[in-house]
Order: C-alpha cells, then structure tokens, then sequence
C-alpha cells in the first residue's frame, strides 16, 4: 500500500499542512463537502502509527512533526483541520489527542528520535488533567462523560510514555532501547514524571476491570461504551482485548473476542459493486447501523491476529476491498447508514481504515 498523501486536486488550492485528507468523497455527494480537504487528527495520527510500525519512518515523521507544530500551549491538539488554511475546529477530544501521542510514541521507540518529546509531554499533562471521578480521563474540557475508548488508548500512552523514559521500548514488537529522559527534563524529575505515569496506569487499570468490563456468562465478556453506559462499540471490544492481552488475561480477552463475532461479525456483504466480503458492524446493539464498517474491523483483525485467532477470511476481504479506492485508503463502510444525521459509516474512501490496516498487518504490541 502507497502512503497516505493528498491527492492530486486540479486547480484547489494546495494544502498548508502536512496532515492526512481523512476523506475522498465521490464527486458531486453534497454531504462531502464539509470534509473534503479536512484532516481529523486521530486520522493523521492512526496513518502515522501504522507507517512507523511498518518501517515507513520518513512520512510519519513528517505527519508527527506537523502535529507537533499545531500543539496549543496546553499541550493539546485541535480535533481537525482544513488542511487548505491550517485552521482548527478548537474541538479537544482526549482519544485524538492520545493517539498523537500514541503515533509519537511509535516513532520515538522505532528511530529512537527524541525530536518530538515536547509534543509527548504536553500531551501527556493535557490528559492527567482530564482525570476526574473514580479516575477516569473524561472526553475533554466540555465534556463529562468518560468513554471506554478514550481511556484505553490514554491507557496505552501513559505506558508507552513511562516506558520510553525508562530507556524501554514502548512497543515491545516493533521496537527498540533507546536513550530514556524526556526531553529537556532533568533525570531526577523524568523519573518522578514516568512513576506518575505508572500510577495512573495502575489506577486506570483497576476502574477500566471495576467499572467498564461486564461478564455475560457462558463464555461471553464485554466492554461497556464508557462510565454508566452500556452500549457495545466494535472498537472498544478490539482495544479492550489487546488491554487483556497486555495484562495476561487470555482467557478474558478471548471471551470478549467470542462475544464480538457473537454479536457483531457480518458476512456476504457487498460494496461498490463487489464483494462478497466479511467484517463487523459498529455496534452489537440493533439500533446500530447495519453497515460493515471497515475501521472496526481492522480493529478487530489485530485483537484477533494478537490472540492467534485465524484472519484469513478478513484478509481476503481487506485484500479485495482496497482494490475499491485509490492507495492508502478504505472505503469506511459498505453502504450509507440509514438516519445517519452525523454522517458517520460512510462508503466513502477513508484514511483511518487505511491506517489500520497497517498497523493489525504490523508486529505492533503499542496497544497492550
């Protein structure tokens, strides 16, 4: 697969920042337009993490780079961009701003670059301070609500973060020691810093098993959507599995993975007039859209590929449905969701799929 880089655009105006177009739309959609031409950091960063993981270190250099440009002085990163102005949305979202750290991170433990280390500690303040209730991050400054997604991937940074100060790989599967610090940051206190880190692991760890994982017995385990929600995000299940899988929990992780394929696993589905193809939908609940979403199921293929499990069938599927859109994208979803008023599930050629079809094709252990 080809880098994900902004495609050729007539007479448009060249983009000012290095960033991701998150989105192809077909020519002439009215919907398309609000997102043609706009990069979504978590996007961005999703591309970046995967190109890293796979040994394509200069264009994720470049994406990381520009993200650290765009860091506010609060060490947070706006939600999206127009990639043609360089101008914000001043959305905070604390899982896109944990996986700009994420994608830091991966670079720093594949290069053992430190170039980037103001853009990890920022970050890495930003989200300690989002913490509240029984310490779970919450979405972000106007919002209450903790979600299981958002502290799974913190989760995740807070270790790689603590990992790589210590002179330790953040990821294990792709990458390597490199000298530890942090920055400009005194020994004394990066120790202090990555011990803080570890703590709000720990902490994490017990409220994520405590408050966000529910057993349905015979066999089956869930991941709740967020605090006091009860919902069934695909995504979730697939980062909650790599969570269990971190923490030597196979039997959990495979109880969750049964329950995923139980609840939310599709198959002779069709799309741009092929197919038939094999994925999962967003949602186990009916009221979810009943539309194969390709993001979750790349997802879903590293949890399973993590855990052993056979992806043949996925990868069949992803094989066939990239020769869909131009390089370095996926369509989103195999048809337009019904009453879809956010304009999410798409069959639209996406870029965070493409992302995570790298990354689960990767060696990457960043996630557990």
């Amino acid at each position: 697969m080809l880098l994900c880089a902004a495609p050729a655009a007539g007479a448009r105006p060249a983009p000012v920042l290095d960033l991701v177009p998150s989105y192809l739309p077909p020519a002439g959609d009215p919907a398309g337009a609000r997102v043609a031409g706009r990069g979504w950091t978590y996007d961005s960063a999703i591309v970046a993490t995967g190109l890293a993981a796979t040994g394509r270190t200069d264009r994720a250099a470049r994406i990381v780079g520009q993200l650290a440009a765009l860091q506010r002085p609060d060490g947070a990163v706006d939600f999206s961009y127009d990639l043609r102005t360089g101008e914000g949305d001043g959305l905070l979202r604390s899982g896109a701003i944990a996986w700009i750290g994420l994608s830091a991170l991966e670079l720093r433990t594949v290069t053992c670059t430190k170039r980037n280390d103001a853009l990890l500690e920022g970050i890495a303040r930003w989200l300690l301070a989002r913490r509240a209730g029984p310490g779970l991050v919450t979405g972000g400054p106007d919002v209450s609500w903790s979600s299981t997604e958002h502290n799974l991937e913190t989760r995740a940074f807070f270790a790689g973060l603590a990992a790589v100060i210590g002179g330790r790989p953040a990821d294990s599967g792709t990458g390597r020691r490199c000298a530890g610090g942090l920055g400009r940051m005194g020994a004394g206190k990066a120790r202090a810093f990555a011990r803080r880190l570890d703590d709000a692991v720990a902490d994490l760890d017990a409220t994520i098993d405590e408050h966000l994982l529910a057993r349905d017995g015979a066999g089956l385990t869930h991941f709740r959507q967020g605090l006091d929600d009860d919902a069934r995000p695909l995504d979730v299940q697939a980062l909650g599995i790599l969570w269990l899988i971190g923490r030597d929990r196979r039997a959990d992780a495979l109880a969750v993975a049964a329950y995923a394929d139980a609840s939310m696993l599709l198959s002779a589905r069709s799309a741009g007039g092929a197919g038939p193809f094999t994925g999962y939908k967003p949602y186990a609940e009916a009221w979810g859209p009943d539309v194969l979403w390709m993001e979750g199921t790349m997802m879903m293929r590293a949890a399973r590929q993590a855990l052993g499990l056979d992806t043949a069938a996925i990868d069949a599927s992803a094989d066939a449905w990239a020769r869909l859109t131009p390089p370095g994208y996926l369509l989103q979803a195999d048809r337009e969701a019904v009453g879809n008023p956010a304009g999410d599930y798409r069959p639209w050629a996406a870029a965070a799929p493409a992302g995570w079809l790298m990354l689960s094709r990767s060696r990457s252990t960043l996630l557990r």
